[in-house]
């Protein structure tokens, strides 16, 4: 019996002290700012699949609950250390009775930091087709009702909008895309897409903008830079209304809710700057007065 519990110490013993070890050697690497930007990044990679994971177990409530506010209501929690601080504007918006087509601006996969703090309830993704295919990604997606398009196939992709138009009507469930289609890491905002505001027109239901200020301050991939903390601005818009557009109004549309959401990503993307340098300069203060 001594025997036994003088192994199962010794274990405990080398697990601690591996644990230790890898503790020093993260503080150690996270001294260097390339290797701080690679960490944080893992981190965040590892909290999604952790988060996948999590939503698969949670299968019931498919059932009886609202996966995709569980989904990042849950990683919320799994991304707290990234100390990223999120101000939300005109989050009252978000509570009115749906459905709608929300639009927002994509920069990275910090983005999925950010929408934790505050997404809609009974609201699903639209998504392209190819991450159906990844493990654990694609169960949570489908728990979810997401939305998948085929973007190469214009014929499915019509096919898609049918779908998908009928479904949140009669389920009176919100959509969130990005419609610039891709990551934008540069300023401003990529050429939209129509797929957003084809639905929005199709439907007859409004899109309401919702824009996120510019991590550059706090994060850059190109520099791999990723700062201990960051400050972001989410600006929502009021909703715009479709009713009585049709598809040939959809260009139109596209450009002027494109406009409103630069305009507005300008104005908060400076204000977050300049707070996230005043936190920045508290921080240095403090410690030089310690």
């Amino acid at each position: 019996m001594k025997e036994i519990e003088s192994s199962a110490s010794c274990i405990i013993c080398q697990l601690l002290t591996v644990l230790s070890v890898f503790a020093i050697l993260l503080y150690l690497l996270s001294l260097n700012l390339k290797c701080l930007y690679f960490i944080k990044m893992v981190g965040i990679y590892c909290a999604i699949l952790i988060n996948a994971v999590i939503v698969c177990l949670a299968w019931p409530l498919y059932f009886f609950g609202d996966v995709p506010k569980f989904v990042f209501d849950s990683f919320n929690v799994l991304s707290r250390w990234t100390n990223i601080k999120v101000v939300v504007r005109n989050g009252e918006i978000l509570q009115k009775p749906g459905p709608f087509i929300f639009v927002c601006n994509h920069q990275s996969s910090v983005d999925i930091v950010v929408l934790s703090h505050f997404w809609p309830s009974k609201c699903t993704v639209m998504m392209k087709k190819s991450l159906k295919y990844v493990p654990f990604f694609n169960f949570a997606s489908l728990l979810s009702r997401a939305v998948f398009v085929d973007r190469f196939n214009r014929e499915k992709a019509m096919q898609s909008l049918e779908e998908c138009s009928k479904k949140i009507t009669e389920q009176k469930l919100s959509v969130f895309i990005f419609p610039e289609g891709t990551r934008n890491h540069g300023d401003g905002m990529i050429e939209f897409k129509k797929g957003a505001f084809n639905l929005a027109v199709f439907a007859q239901i409004p899109i309401i903008p919702i824009v996120i200020s510019s991590y550059k301050q706090f994060y850059n991939k190109n520099m791999r830079y990723f700062a201990n903390s960051g400050y972001v601005i989410v600006e929502v818009m009021d909703p715009i209304q479709t009713t009585a557009m049709t598809i040939q109004d959809v260009p139109t549309l596209a450009d002027a809710v494109r406009a409103k959401m630069m305009d507005g990503f300008a104005k908060i993307s400076e204000e977050a700057g300049e707070e996230f340098k005043n936190r920045q300069r508290q921080i240095s203060e403090t410690k030089k007065n310690h």
